[in-house]
């Protein structure tokens, strides 16, 4: 009994008692009850599906978002599902199931990306690292489309049909709505966030916003394509070809700039965009110029020089450059 008196005197035992004290009860609150929020989103008076509300918190740093795993299929000439919502850092797959190439990308601000050329039965990836709205889109099949949301906040959610939406696992507190909905503008979706302090258990909502525009009215719709990040990729690749060439690795170089024009001119989709917006022959007219830069490589074409081949590779690059500016917006 004596020993033990005088341990429980001992400062640096009463220090580790206290602070123990203090951790497992940080712990407590911060496993403490969690809150659902439900709730329904009008837009113009109407419930709208797809419709994105997240909440954020008003104190800053503490918010911890786990990023997620997300797939999102092709088959049948569509992306399954057309709408999707992920945290920021997510990573999200993209699945070919049909017997058909396939070129995956997204030309918006947030998250800008070209996957390349997607085989049938494979499966490629990108990071979603910033929030925002993420258009994707088939160069290949111009009638495949989806939308990707991606929330800079864990709690988040999408309205179902008849336009309810459940966030769950809520640490209580004082937070701000925001919603999003792409007929809104971002002055409309400015207007329509809330100030809601989670305290009980379960809260309820009803979200009422406004779209001047309609509920027609279609915010990521890209009215701007370009074909710039092709046409670079179309000039590092015949530079590519050209050192190959210089190397007498001809074979290589010629495969090389076939590949180039099949992948980045052809099924990139940016060969149709010249051939819809400046016509067929001026299509033809490039696609030639493929071919002679391929027969010069190969060493079909006699007598060629070296300022011959980068001469024609840099007049091809130029035109195609100036083709994509005049397409802009096709």
């Amino acid at each position: 009994m004596v020993k033990s008196f005088r341990l429980y005197r001992d400062p640096v035992f009463l220090f580790f008692v206290v602070v123990s004290f203090f951790f497992l009860n940080t712990l407590v609150l911060a496993d403490g009850p969690l809150s659902e929020l439900t709730g329904t989103v009008t837009v113009n008076e109407t419930p709208v599906p797809n419709a994105v509300v997240y909440l954020m918190p008003e104190k800053e740093g503490t918010l911890s978002v786990e990023p997620i795993e997300y797939t999102i299929k092709q088959k049948e000439l569509a992306f399954l599902p057309a709408f999707s919502v992920v945290t920021v850092g997510s990573t999200v797959y993209f699945e070919n199931n049909d017997d058909k190439i396939h070129n995956v990308r997204s030309n918006g601000p947030s998250n800008r990306f070209n996957l390349g050329t997607h085989l049938p039965e494979t499966t490629k990836q990108v990071v979603l690292k910033n929030p925002g709205i993420v258009s994707v889109q088939c160069n290949v099949h111009p009638e495949m489309s989806a939308i990707i949301y991606v929330s800079p906040s864990p709690y988040a959610a999408v309205t179902n049909d008849a336009g309810r939406f459940k966030i769950r696992k809520i640490q209580p507190g004082k937070y701000t709505l925001v919603p999003w909905h792409q007929s809104l503008s971002r002055k409309e979706i400015a207007e329509g966030r809330r100030k809601i302090n989670i305290e009980k258990a379960k809260e309820t909502l009803s979200l009422g916003l406004m779209a001047m525009g309609g509920l027609d009215k279609d915010f990521t719709a890209l009215t701007k394509i370009d074909w710039f990040s092709e046409v670079d990729e179309i000039a590092s690749a015949l530079e590519t070809a050209f050192s190959r060439w210089k190397k007498k690795r001809h074979t290589s170089a010629a495969t090389k700039v076939m590949r180039t024009y099949s992948v980045l001119y052809q099924e990139s989709g940016l060969r149709k965009a010249i051939a819809k917006s400046l016509g067929e022959p001026r299509a033809l007219e490039l696609e030639t110029r493929f071919d002679d830069i391929r027969k010069s490589v190969q060493g079909v074409k006699k007598g060629i020089s070296a300022s011959e081949i980068k001469q024609g590779i840099h007049a091809l690059v130029s035109d195609l450059k100036k083709d994509a500016e005049t397409i802009k917006g096709f």
